[in-house]
């Protein structure tokens, strides 16, 4: 009101009086910048959005105001508050500006900061609709495609998943996280075929998951379980020994040996002559992975952005890199939980295994689980 009303003034006569209150007020606004980045500096978040806010009311016209206080909204969480000023930001300046491309890449990553706290809490949708802003004003940021992908896989749309995954990959051919994305979602249609009783076309969908990752042992034992149904029992027991080799812990693949491998345990199934072949193959695997998953995807998963525009006042500029050092690159799910800590999911869920316990097949898995000496 009083950045307004001295205006008015000068309007009516610019008179020497009249600029110098206009520049005591331009004075006083960058003062309080420079308190508000003393405050952010120190920690001190909220006292510097109050600081830059009497910035904005004293001197409405400067949009670095209103995105720095919007950057600071959104290091606080508060993503409705930190939009809302980054869209005045973009009302303020020309297209061609530093400011706009600033308000606008800070705009797009407080989307996607506010689509993972949606997505965190299994707001899904709106996770998505959240990514959709972020992608119409952004779209050769791979990480968006990722985050809209996973949310779309949760709510089990696999085509669209697939589709966002595949736009990343285009995005950054050689990313391995995003490859193993693409592989959940051709596993997730291969449990479909397999419930569908197309055990064929759940095994073609196995082998492309595979094919995209090869070090997940629940693809080994979904693709064992279609083949054995289709009564392949080479394949099936071939793919059951990787998966033991990977990870003898998965209740279907206990399931599935005591089907194949009568009256064996484990360690035997892996050691026999017979197994060899497979398993140092999957030890050639293994071995010839340089790092591991987590630390492909936590490296995978920064990116590097330009800098915001330099600014006149030095302590706003270390300010600003420091916040960029930190927050200026696109955060993605996976930043969120360690890797695959979501387990993949099986062909048989727990419930209807705990509904077959007397069935033929459970009575085999306890038969086995006991180490009885033979099958009746």
């Amino acid at each position: 009101k009083q950045w307004y009303q001295r205006r008015v003034a000068i309007t009516a006569g610019e008179s020497g009086q009249a600029l110098d209150i206009v520049n005591e007020l331009n004075k006083s606004a960058e003062d309080c910048r420079s308190v508000a980045v003393n405050q952010a500096l120190n920690g001190n978040i909220t006292e510097a959005v109050n600081k830059i806010t009497v910035s904005i009311d004293t001197n409405p016209t400067v949009a670095e105001y209103t995105v720095f206080r919007g950057t600071l909204l959104r290091q606080q969480g508060q993503y409705d508050e930190a939009i809302d000023d980054f869209m005045r930001a973009l009302t303020k300046v020309s297209e061609s500006s530093k400011p706009y491309h600033d308000a606008l890449r800070q705009l797009v990553l407080t989307y996607n900061d506010f689509a993972i706290e949606c997505y965190t809490k299994g707001y899904y949708e709106e996770a998505i609709s959240l990514l959709d802003q972020a992608i119409k004003r952004e779209r050769n940021e791979k990480g968006f495609y990722m985050n809209r992908g996973d949310s779309f896989r949760m709510i089990s749309y696999l085509s669209f998943a697939l589709a966002d995954y595949q736009q990343a990959l285009e995005l950054d051919p050689h990313d391995w996280v995003i490859i193993s994305k693409i592989s959940l979602v051709h596993h997730q249609y291969g449990i479909k075929e397999y419930t569908n009783k197309r055990y064929a076309e759940a095994e073609k969908c196995f082998t492309t998951a595979i094919t995209c990752n090869s070090k997940i042992a629940q693809y080994y034992v979904s693709r064992a379980w279609s083949r054995f149904m289709q009564k392949h029992l080479p394949s099936a027991r071939a793919d059951l020994i990787r998966a033991l080799y990977l990870d003898s812990s998965i209740e279907e693949s206990v399931m599935l040996a005591a089907r194949l491998y009568p009256n064996q345990n484990i360690d035997s199934i892996l050691t026999a002559n017979s197994s060899q072949k497979i398993v140092n193959q999957m030890k050639e695997l293994v071995a010839g992975e340089t790092n591991s998953t987590e630390q492909v995807v936590l490296s995978s998963n920064t990116l590097a952005h330009e800098p915001l525009a330099e600014e006149n006042i030095a302590q706003f500029t270390s300010w600003m890199e420091n916040y960029k050092a930190s927050n200026n690159t696109v955060k993605t799910v996976l930043q969120t939980r360690p890797s695959l800590s979501q387990p993949v999911p099986k062909v048989l869920a727990h419930s209807k295994i705990d509904q077959r316990e007397n069935s033929t097949c459970g009575w085999m898995r306890k038969y086995f689980n006991s180490q009885a000496n033979s099958v009746k």
